[in-house]
């Protein structure tokens, strides 16, 4: 019997994304990527409803297709990549979001330079992260997340950027954000479990990093992140105060190789944190309400899309 017909293509757009809410830049969006995908794959894509639900339920069936490409932010991205992890479908990244920061951290900066990918790009495998948490309600979630998860200042910032100030204000609606919750900062007593180890440390933040920059999108680390070394970095700033953080942020900025004292950094394959009082949770920039979290590193689950060398 003849082969089956290669699946084509899949392709999902985010209409909420801030980049992507002007229906004429996604017409010309969709039109540039229809030609593109034909051109490499010789099919015309198959195209998710423009809404979360469709979008979920075109991300059940990738098996056998030859890419898969987001079109969106890093919540849409995070979608896309927990749908092809851990299989040989790739994922190709068209930023539209605010912070877009898996993209940044492969020189996807903007629309036309991971247009040009979808045409010439060759295939990279990264690693993903596994996150689960939970609160005094004993409900669990789980999700994947491709940038971070956390617990502390960093979800307490994400809560405050609302998706509609988000849209309008863009990179803005952080620093808005920050500028609010620096007001009524929170210091809290972290126990981590990290590979094993016990950590118990007074601070205001627990970040758990699979790539990125420690001010997303403007002020990366000295020693950058890896989303291909098969750990994940375990960040945590301590101190009570505004300046105590202030101070580190400024040495996990600078100081390379593994940190400890009043701030932490080392590579880890699992961590546990919990906390007194309990903070708030973020995956990904998703806010979750006051609990503990758990991590774990998924070693070279995803295969992406990245400007050729």
């Amino acid at each position: 019997m003849p082969d089956p017909s290669p699946r084509p293509p899949l392709v999902i757009v985010n209409p909420r994304a801030s980049h992507l809410h002007d229906v004429r830049r996604r017409d010309r969006l969709r039109t540039d990527l229809e030609r593109r995908l034909v051109r490499r794959f010789g099919v015309a894509p198959d195209w998710a409803a423009e809404t979360h639900e469709g979008a979920l339920e075109a991300l059940r069936d990738v098996a056998g297709r030859p890419l898969v490409v987001v079109a969106g932010g890093d919540g849409t991205v995070r979608e896309g990549a927990a749908a092809v992890a851990g299989t040989t479908t790739p994922l190709a990244i068209v930023p539209g979001g605010t912070g877009n920061v898996l993209a940044g951290s492969l020189r996807l900066r903007g629309i036309q330079p991971a247009l040009d990918v979808i045409t010439a790009g060759t295939e990279r495998r990264l690693d993903l992260g596994l996150a689960r948490w939970g609160g005094p309600d004993g409900a669990v979630s789980e999700r994947h997340f491709t940038v971070a998860a956390g617990m502390g200042f960093d979800a307490r910032v994400m809560a405050a950027a609302e998706h509609e100030w988000k849209r309008h204000l863009r990179f803005g609606a952080y620093i808005g954000a920050a500028v609010r919750e620096l007001g009524r900062l929170e210091p809290a007593q972290f126990h981590i479990v990290a590979d094993g180890d016990e950590l118990d440390i007074e601070g205001l933040v627990v970040l758990i990093g699979n790539c990125g920059d420690l001010i997303p999108g403007r002020i990366g680390a000295r020693q950058p992140l890896d989303p291909a070394d098969g750990r994940l970095d375990l960040f945590v700033v301590g101190g009570r105060t505004l300046v105590a953080g202030v101070r580190g942020v400024l040495d996990l900025l600078w100081r390379t190789g593994e940190i400890d004292g009043h701030v932490i950094r080392r590579a880890v394959s699992q961590v546990r944190v919990e906390s007194v009082p309990a903070q708030p949770v973020e995956t990904d920039g998703d806010p979750h309400p006051p609990g503990w979290l758990e991590a774990r590193v998924l070693p070279g689950a995803l295969h992406v899309l990245v400007p050729g060398t």
